[in-house]
């Protein structure tokens, strides 16, 4: 998806404060899918950026509960990105989605804000 019409005019938006959230997240998925032919190459580049950008673990919420989100991984099949969590000694399997955010947002939050916009956009 080229956001911005073409090829890397995207790059030097991806944290400028003065952009609206919406033209900011077009702009980290661009950044993210920019050589991306389909769908699932683009599912691919989001998935590596979290990877390299996304510090774990950290604190989220799960149905009212805080929980430590302690890695992410990619489900067995289709598309998505699932927390691993510990809350009271016990582990939890759950698509990104179903957390609430508290402070302080983990390091990359930014790249899930990306990806939860861009799955918007293809369902």
């Amino acid at each position: 998806m080229f956001w911005n019409g073409e090829r890397g005019t995207a790059t030097a938006l991806a944290d400028h404060p003065a952009l609206g959230d919406s033209r900011r997240l077009r702009a980290l998925i661009d950044q993210a899918t920019s050589e991306s032919l389909d769908e699932s190459d683009e599912h691919a580049g989001l998935l590596s950026i979290i990877r390299e950008e996304v510090v774990c673990p950290f604190r989220a919420r799960l149905g009212g509960i805080e929980v430590e989100c302690i890695r992410l991984e990619s489900p067995r099949v289709g598309y998505g990105i699932n927390a691993v969590c510990k809350a009271s000694g016990k582990l939890h399997v759950v698509d990104i989605s179903k957390l609430d955010w508290v402070d302080p947002r983990p390091e990359g939050f930014c790249w899930i804000e990306a990806y939860l916009a861009w799955r918007d956009l293809v369902d």
